[in-house]
């Protein structure tokens, strides 16, 4: 299980893993939010619940933090991969929040949003491929994708990570995870895929 970090910030945006920590420290930074929101990566959807119970008995947890809020992916189902937040968050003895994408209770006030919408399957790459939707890169990536399948090759077990990397194989440093091309700049932050993410943060 992941250890949390020092807790630092009154606020605490808690993410599923490395790269996501890097694609929101982006995110933050673009919306000059990075120097009072502390990102954590919980690890997988798995480990959130003992990260909660080890995060709530951390130093400065109780005298410092006063919002919290968990993004992570719907997969297949967001109403079951927002259940099964609230169930850690109840188990860590937080607020459980009602609905997603909303903060709830005081001190600390909690919301969990689902990506990537909070009501279809999905996650945090299919967020970025609807804020590339209209790059010119992408009818090549669908191209590709449909060639590939056309080979007879074994399909990705994912569709729409393999369209992410395949889109960012299009940019100048075609190796790039999705939070280092976020911090690239390679995706456009001003695209309304982005907006439920944002207004989240800022509500914080």
């Amino acid at each position: 299980m992941p250890k949390h970090k020092e807790i630092t910030h009154a606020k605490q945006l808690l993410v599923e893993g490395r790269d996501e920590e890097v694609f929101f420290g982006a995110l933050l930074a673009e919306i000059g939010l990075d120097a009072v929101i502390q990102v954590q990566g919980f690890g997988g959807v798995n480990e959130l619940p003992g990260f909660l119970k080890q995060f709530v008995v951390a130093p400065n947890f109780i005298q410092m933090v006063d919002a919290v809020a968990i993004m992570r992916d719907a997969e297949t189902n967001a109403r079951r991969a927002f259940q099964s937040v609230c169930g850690a968050l109840g188990k860590a003895q937080l607020t459980v929040p009602s609905v997603a994408g909303a903060f709830e209770g005081t001190r600390p006030k909690v919301a969990v949003m689902i990506l990537p919408d909070a009501s279809t399957g999905g996650m945090l790459e299919t967020v970025c491929l609807r804020a590339v939707e209209n790059d010119p890169a992408m009818p090549c990536v669908r191209e590709y994708l449909a060639c590939v399948a056309k080979s007879g090759s074994p399909p990705p077990s994912n569709t729409e990570k393999a369209m992410v990397h395949a889109f960012l194989a299009s940019r100048p440093k075609p190796d790039l995870l999705v939070g280092q091309a976020a911090r690239a700049g390679y995706f456009p932050w001003e695209s309304p895929a982005f907006d439920k993410m944002k207004r989240l943060l800022k509500a914080m």
